[in-house]
């Protein structure tokens, strides 16, 4: 195996473990005794180049009737479709949440974290060995990112409640 299948594999066994690392549950109890409301998700990728684009679904179990699903991408655009497509177009982490609600008010969450890069880093990372410096240099650079896009978003939720009080 060469090394630039090696760094991928390892990349994408990474970033599944992350993914995993921060998938949540947190539903009510399914009134009807027949089991524990469920949502589950996925994603079509978890990492990759700007602008990346995800496909994501979602599924439930021992629901009562009808279930509203409600996406939030991390970037301030949220998606009531069951199955959403949404395009990451800055490099960063993004924490997508998926939340369900059955008719009965039964409810559950699951999360992913994805990561958006820079063409030109992926591509160099899909050639480079991977190293330990090298994936924290690189870590530390993709928060620093999401930090900032964080920091953009609060400052324009900040605005928009400010027009909204003054009129």
């Amino acid at each position: 195996m060469n090394r630039a299948h090696l760094f991928k594999l390892c990349f994408v066994v990474a970033a599944a473990f992350a993914a995993a690392l921060f998938v949540t549950a947190c539903g009510g109890e399914d009134k009807s005794g027949g089991g524990t409301f469920d949502v589950s998700g996925n994603a079509d990728q978890f990492a990759g180049p700007t602008p990346l684009i995800a496909r994501f679904t979602a599924k439930s179990k021992n629901a009562n009737g009808d279930v509203s699903y409600r996406w939030r991408f991390d970037d301030g655009t949220t998606s009531k479709e069951q199955n959403p497509t949404h395009s990451f177009p800055r490099p960063g982490y993004y924490t997508v949440i998926v939340d369900a609600l059955d008719e009965e008010g039964n409810n559950d969450r699951q999360t992913f974290l994805l990561g958006a890069w820079p063409p030109k880093q992926w591509a160099a990372a899909q050639r480079a060995p991977l190293t330990k410096k090298g994936a924290r240099d690189a870590q530390r650079i993709q928060q620093d990112r999401t930090d900032a896009r964080h920091a953009e978003i609060r400052k324009r939720l900040r605005e928009r409640a400010r027009e909204q009080i003054e009129g």
